[in-house]
């Protein structure tokens, strides 16, 4: 009862590093424990092996650091806990686009800059967002001289960033995209081993991270490193971490890769690390999906120009402001099941939302077609006379692309409906969660600190383990901060080992 309650929550938080390690060496001396005694800790590994810089996780921050780190001449080795033919993370499972400005120009991004902050309500690592518009750009020409390729820029209406898909385009170009990377890597002399499991990182006399504990099938090993860059994800598959970071979070449909644990959080915390941004709803990533028996889709770039229905038959959120607010706000509504619907003449005039069509079609259901609202709000198991009230008070408020005096308002991207015309609805959509915000707190140069700002010597990271975003984020842009922020941990972790 005492370690849930808030004072001790505070104090923990405080504890610093150096404290950390002064209380458990008190702890050893009163015959007690600081933690566990897992085999891990206790055991003697069976084999130990070395290299110069060791990268946990192989999704697209760990190859990407891996393949950097090789090109500056270290020995490097990656692990994943994964079997080979389940490696990539959230990489390899994820739509594929790249958050960025359009030009590398100073006007580009400053207002890219601005676009993220708004779009995360002021929060998450705000001070980071200037390292990622200064490298997005050189980022994706690094990646393309790999191999990589992309689709042409797209704008995120009514924003001025936009994404690059990974070719072939959506969710169908990440995986190539990886194994592009990937066999660069071992191409360039990059080691790696799969179901390889880091339990524990090891801490050298001077306080400096060099090495980890690992399971494999073979028993313990013991891999001695100069460095260490965790790429390893956040915890959306931790359903004891979601539960902790918002209660019921732990019955939320999980849509990412099973992988996802939370493990180089918990190994940079055990170390001293500090975490920010890991409570309430804000820091959970909630995309509404069609959760189908042949395939799962998510209307995301579709969203902003529908409009949402509740199982009232009302809109209930603005869904100009995207997906990630679309997801928390369906999470409040009744049996937490909705509709996005839109006719025919915005399907042909936006291109955005044929994309979202064909990929509904490629899941198979999800995407209901109906003629008139009578007949939509049959499918969509709504009251007939509920939805003409609610599309036409809609459309009375809707004038110069906004419909500010609708309830709730929308901002942008509105237009009217034509009730008796052909009308469209994605259905029954759900939230899920694919990803989490928040994370390991790391600086500029992408080092792991202690939660005074502090950084701990030999530990990098970058991906989804930093999430650098909370509240909300412009999709595309966790694939952008794992490739800028996995380039800088490998070229820091190389220029750290040859001090």
């Amino acid at each position: 009862m005492f370690e849930q309650s808030p004072f001790f929550i505070w104090i923990k938080t405080m504890i610093s590093r150096r404290d950390t390690l002064k209380i458990s060496l008190a702890l050893s001396a009163m015959g007690l424990s600081a933690a566990p005694a897992f085999a891990w800790r206790t055991g003697e590994p069976e084999e130990k092996i070395s290299c110069d810089i060791l990268v946990i996780g192989s999704g697209i921050a760990g190859t990407v650091a891996a393949l950097q780190a090789v090109e500056d001449g270290a020995n490097v080795l990656m692990i994943d806990k994964a079997s080979e033919n389940q490696r990539g993370g959230n990489s390899r499972v994820c739509l594929g686009s790249f958050l960025m400005p359009e030009h590398n120009t100073p006007e580009a991004k400053k207002a890219f800059i601005e676009d993220v902050k708004k779009k995360s309500l002021g929060g998450g690592r705000t001070d980071l967002y200037e390292v990622l518009a200064d490298n997005i750009l050189d980022s994706v020409k690094w990646a393309e001289s790999n191999g990589a390729a992309f689709e042409p820029w797209l704008q995120q209406a009514p924003w001025n960033v936009g994404v690059r898909i990974a070719s072939p385009g959506q969710y169908r170009g990440m995986p190539k995209l990886l194994k592009t990377l990937f066999d660069k890597y071992i191409e360039k002399g990059g080691k790696v081993l799969f179901k390889t499991k880091a339990k524990q990182l090891l801490v050298n006399k001077k306080g400096a991270v060099d090495g980890a504990i690992c399971q494999t099938d073979k028993g313990l090993l013991q891999i001695n490193a100069k460095a260490v860059i965790l790429g390893t994800g956040g915890y959306s598959a931790n359903r004891e971490m979601l539960e902790a970071a918002h209660p019921g979070g732990a019955n939320i449909l999980i849509r990412g890769n099973k992988f996802i644990t939370g493990d180089g959080i918990r190994l940079a915390q055990e170390v001293g690390a500090g975490t920010m941004g890991m409570a309430g709803v804000e820091s959970l990533h909630l995309p509404v999906v069609f959760n189908g028996p042949q395939g799962r889709g998510s209307p995301t770039r579709a969203l902003p120009y529908c409009l949402g229905i509740n199982a009232e038959g009302k809109r209930f959120v603005d869904e100009s402001l995207g997906y990630a607010s679309f997801g928390k706000a369906t999470l409040q509504q009744t049996g937490q099941k909705v509709a996005l619907i839109f006719e025919e003449a915005m399907l042909q005039k936006e291109k955005r939302i044929g994309m979202s069509v064909e990929l509904f079609k490629r899941a198979k259901g999800g995407l209901i077609e109906a003629n008139g609202y009578e007949q939509l709000a049959k499918e969509i198991g709504v009251q007939p006379a509920v939805l003409k009230e609610t599309l036409e008070k809609f459309n009375a408020s809707v004038k110069d692309g906004k419909a500010l005096t609708a309830e709730p308002p929308k901002s942008n991207l509105a237009e009217k409906i034509n009730l008796n015309g052909k009308l469209y609805a994605f259905y029954p959509l759900t939230p899920s969660i694919t990803m989490v915000y928040g994370g390991l707190m790391i600086n500029k140069d992408a080092q792991v600190t202690e939660a005074d700002g502090t950084p701990i010597k030999g530990l990098y990271a970058a991906g989804e383990t930093v999430n650098l975003y909370y509240h909300d984020y412009h999709g595309g842009g966790i694939l952008s901060q794992s490739l800028v922020f996995g380039r800088i941990a490998a070229n820091q972790a190389v220029k750290y080992i040859k001090q």
